[in-house]
C-alpha cells in the first residue's frame, strides 16, 4: 500500500519575492554572525569587554537565522500563517533597526577611512577594516532584507481579508437574466382573485364587480306551462 501524501495548504506569498527576501536575510545572517563571533572571540581571548553593539548583532543574526529555519519548515510541510511570519518579522525588524543604527555610529570613523597600511599600519589592521565594512554591508542588507520581509507580509495580509470578505455578484452565472426573470414572474399573478381585487382597491374602491350583473335572466316553468319570469 502506497503511503498516504500529506496535503501542504497553499500559500498566499507570491514565490519570487518570498524566497529572493528570505535568500537575502540568510547570507546576511550568516555572514553578520561569522564576523561577530571572530570579533567577539578575538576580544574576549585578549581580555576586552565586549561591546554591546556586537552581542546585539550577534543575537539579531542568530535569531534571524532561527526564524528562517523554522519558517521554512512550515511553509514546506504545513503551509506559513501570514500572521506568524508578520508577528516574526516584525519583531526581527525592531532588533535590526535598534543594532544597524547602533553600528553605524559606532563605527563612523572606521567606515570613513581607507583600508591601507597607510591608517592601519599592518595587514591585521587591514583586514579588520575591511571586516568592519563587509559587517556595515551586510547589517545594512540585512536590515532592508527584515523590513521588506514585514512590507510583504502586510501586503499578504490584507490581500488575504479582502478576498475573504463576501460580495454579491450578480452579473455570474445569468444573475442579472435570472433577477429579471424572477421581477417578470413577480408582476404576473396567477392568482384571478388577488389580481380582481388589486385592480378594486387600485381605482373603483370597494364597488362590486361588473362580472356580477352580467347574468341572463332565469326563467321559471310552472306546472301549467306558463312562463315565470323573475331577475335574480
Amino acid at each position: 500500500m502506497a503511503p498516504r501524501k500529506t496535503r501542504v495548504k497553499p500559500t498566499a506569498y507570491p514565490f519570487l519575492p518570498f524566497h529572493i527576501i528570505r535568500c537575502a536575510q540568510l547570507v546576511s545572517s550568516l555572514v553578520v554572525a561569522s564576523i561577530m563571533f571572530y570579533f567577539l572571540r578575538e576580544l574576549a581571548h585578549d581580555g576586552y569587554r565586549l561591546p554591546w553593539t556586537f552581542i546585539l548583532l550577534m543575537t539579531v543574526s542568530l535569531l534571524t537565522l532561527a526564524a528562517l529555519t523554522t519558517t521554512i519548515v512550515l511553509h514546506f510541510r504545513h503551509g506559513l500563517s501570514a500572521s506568524l511570519n508578520l508577528i516574526l518579522n516584525s519583531v526581527l525588524a525592531l532588533l535590526w533597526t535598534v543594532s544597524f543604527a547602533l553600528l553605524a555610529w559606532w563605527c563612523s570613523g572606521t567606515l570613513a577611512h581607507v583600508c591601507d597600511a597607510d591608517s592601519w599600519e599592518s595587514d591585521t589592521g587591514v583586514s579588520v577594516c575591511r571586516m568592519y565594512k563587509a559587517l556595515f554591508s551586510f547589517a545594512l542588507l540585512g536590515f532592508v532584507a527584515t523590513g521588506c520581509a514585514l512590507g510583504l507580509d502586510v501586503k499578504v495580509m490584507r490581500g488575504t481579508r479582502t478576498r475573504g470578505v463576501f460580495q454579491q455578484l450578480d452579473v455570474l452565472n445569468g444573475g442579472e437574466a435570472k433577477r429579471d426573470e424572477e421581477d417578470t414572474r413577480r408582476d404576473i399573478n396567477p392568482n384571478p382573485i388577488a389580481a380582481r381585487a388589486q385592480r378594486g382597491r387600485g381605482g373603483d374602491g370597494y364597488a362590486l364587480p361588473d362580472e356580477q350583473f352580467e347574468y341572463n335572466d332565469i326563467g321559471y316553468h310552472g306546472a301549467a306551462g306558463e312562463v315565470g319570469q323573475s331577475r335574480i
